[in-house]
């Protein structure tokens, strides 16, 4: 796993607990969900500043992003 994988993954993991704990309230969860849609942009111009390939950085910030996306609405649905 590469250091790029593994922030990304830290981010997604992070947003799955938070939504386990603010998951009753739509609002919250939506707050949540662009806070970590910005968090992860963030983090995604940081590495490209650090010079890692634009390959890597395209493929897991979209498979992040998307699961991100999923799992909100998997869990917007249910609130």
């Amino acid at each position: 796993m590469t250091y790029c994988e593994q922030k990304l993954k830290q981010i997604y993991t992070n947003f799955t607990f938070s939504a386990g704990v603010y998951g009753y309230d739509k609002h919250l969860l939506r707050l949540l969900y662009v806070d970590t849609l910005e968090h992860l942009s963030d983090q995604l111009k940081c590495l490209k500043k650090a010079h890692y390939p634009q390959g890597e950085l395209t493929f897991y910030g979209n498979y992040y992003r998307r699961l991100i996306t999923q799992y909100y609405h998997s869990h917007q649905a249910m609130a």
